[in-house]
Formats: C-alpha cells, sequence, structure tokens
C-alpha cells in the first residue's frame, strides 16, 4: 500500500511540475472559462486525459522510437503550430467581435452544459495539447520511464497508481484554474474580458510560431551532438 501512495504522489508532483507552466492547455483554460464557466477546466482536461491514454497505448505497442524520430518530432511540432495558429485566430476573431450585448452569455456558464458545448470544450483540449510537440516529448522522455519504474515496482497496481496520481494533478490544477477564473469574471467588465481573451490568443499564435521552429532546431542539434558523439568514438 505504501508503494503504491508512493507512486501516486510521485506521479502527481511529476504531472504538478508540467500544468503549472502556461502553455496551450492553460491558455485554452483561461479563455474557455470566461466564456463558458468553471466546467471548462474539467472538460478540457478530459480531453487532455484522453489524448495521454492514446499515447501511453502507443507507447505499449513499442513506438516510442519512432514518435521519437527527427522526422515525427517535426511533423508533430509544425502541425501542432498549425492547430495552434488556428485556434489563436478563432479566439481573436472571437475577441474583437465581442460587444457589450454579449455580457448576458459571459454572466450565463449555463451554456456550457449542453452537450454541444461540452463536445468542443473536451474537442479542444484534446486537439490544444496535441498542439504542443513537448508535449508528446514529456511523455516519451520522462513519462515512459516513469511508467516502466512503476509496473515494475508494484506491477498493474503501480501502473493504475500512477495514471490516478497524474489524471488528479491535471484535473486539481486546471480545476482550480477554471473555478478561479469564474469567481473573478463577475467582478470584470466585459472590456476586460476583452482583452483577457485577445492576450490569450496572442499568446496562442505566439505559441505557434515558437514551439514548432524552437522544437526543431533543439532536435538538430540533438542529432548533431549525438554524430558528433558517434564519429569520435569510431575515429578513436
Amino acid at each position: 500500500m505504501l508503494e503504491l501512495l508512493g507512486i501516486a504522489s510521485l506521479s502527481f508532483m511529476a504531472a504538478l511540475s508540467g500544468a503549472v507552466v502556461p502553455g496551450p492547455v492553460f491558455m485554452l483554460v483561461v479563455s474557455e472559462s470566461m466564456r463558458s464557466g468553471r466546467v471548462a477546466g474539467p472538460l478540457i482536461v478530459l480531453g487532455h486525459l484522453i489524448l495521454e491514454s492514446f499515447i501511453i497505448f502507443l507507447v505499449f505497442l513499442g513506438l516510442g522510437p519512432l514518435m521519437k524520430s527527427k522526422l515525427a518530432l517535426t511533423i508533430m511540432g509544425f502541425a501542432g503550430g498549425a492547430m495552434l495558429m488556428l485556434m489563436g485566430l478563432r479566439l481573436m476573431r472571437d475577441a474583437l467581435n465581442l460587444k457589450i450585448n454579449d455580457e448576458a452569455l459571459f454572466s450565463n456558464p449555463s451554456l456550457a452544459k449542453t452537450g454541444r458545448a461540452s463536445r468542443s470544450l473536451l474537442i479542444s483540449g484534446f486537439l490544444s495539447s496535441g498542439s504542443n510537440p513537448y508535449f508528446f516529448l514529456w511523455w516519451l522522455m520522462e513519462g515512459s520511464p516513469l511508467i516502466m519504474s512503476a509496473i515494475s515496482i508494484a506491477g498493474a497496481p503501480g501502473l493504475l497508481s500512477f495514471l490516478v496520481g497524474h489524471a488528479f494533478a491535471d484535473l486539481a490544477w486546471f480545476s482550480f484554474v477554471s473555478c478561479s477564473i469564474h469567481k473573478s469574471r463577475k467582478f470584470l467588465s466585459w472590456r476586460i474580458v476583452r482583452a483577457i481573451l485577445f492576450a490569450s490568443s496572442v499568446a496562442l499564435i505566439s505559441l505557434a510560431i515558437y514551439l514548432p521552429f524552437s522544437l526543431y532546431f533543439q532536435v538538430n542539434m540533438l542529432v548533431n551532438a549525438f554524430m558528433r558523439s558517434l564519429t569520435k568514438r569510431f575515429y578513436y
């Protein structure tokens, strides 16, 4: 039992350390909580967790090395950048079109409880996670070894403890962010809401430009360093 609690605690802290760093999911939670209320955070996280489950499944199928390849990382980086750009431009359009007549919409979060809005938030969580290439890198470089370690320590219960701890960290943090923004919404004018949405859209567009190119150059540096180490090894 203590081993399982230790695995869950380690998983919780590892996930929380990544969740608190602002990224596409964080920006999405901020903007959607303004529009849809406190339910935005949990629904977006659910989409995020669905993608994580898919990645874990691929790792267990042995596709981890393929996903680490230079070509795969480059494709994920630029495809993710394109998705982020579209999300940012859409959010910017909504922010610029926001008028004082939309005040009732923002003060009535029950809109997000409809099936269509819930599905939209869930899909947005899935896409915003997939748009961040460093999300995949974290799972391949750090998440996978942690999972294997949990399995080696406690088998299937260890894996379950790891997944529960990881999911709880994401859900707790983004629910807190979403609830905090929802609570503060009543004190903000529609102009401030529009400014926050616009700032979030600019942040998403900036990430869309920065993340793919930073990953591309980082991958090239890693490949060149690896080739230099091989050259030295065979030379000497």
